[in-house]
């Protein structure tokens, strides 16, 4: 007698996922000054871009970290820089959110 051998299920392949689109990793850079620029005693204002952030904080050197000001599409730090080599260093966030931390600049101020 002869076994009945039953027809194989045929398996669906799985559909595939929907690739989400990636957001854009948040990074804060200094874009002035820029690096090795000497800049003067005096006022300055320190220029961040920060796309898609909601806040954006400046520190000097080893100072608090401040809020920065939005405007004309860029975040602004107003400084008074004094004589020195000085670290400067920004960074950003959306919401509530973590920092994302820039590279620290280094600004010559004679």
């Amino acid at each position: 007698m002869a076994k009945k051998v039953s027809p194989t299920k045929t398996r669906r392949a799985a559909a595939p996922a929907a690739k989400k689109a990636a957001k854009p990793k948040l990074q804060a850079s200094i874009d002035f000054p820029q690096a090795g620029e000497a800049v003067r005693p005096g006022h300055y204002s320190i220029r961040v871009t920060a796309t898609g952030a909601t806040q954006v904080q400046a520190r000097v050197g080893d100072g608090d970290w401040t809020d920065c000001r939005e405007a004309v599409g860029h975040f602004w730090h107003d400084w008074f820089a004094v004589a020195g080599e000085i670290a400067l260093c920004a960074r950003a966030r959306t919401g509530k959110g973590r920092w994302c931390a820039a590279v620290v600049r280094s600004v010559l101020v004679a």
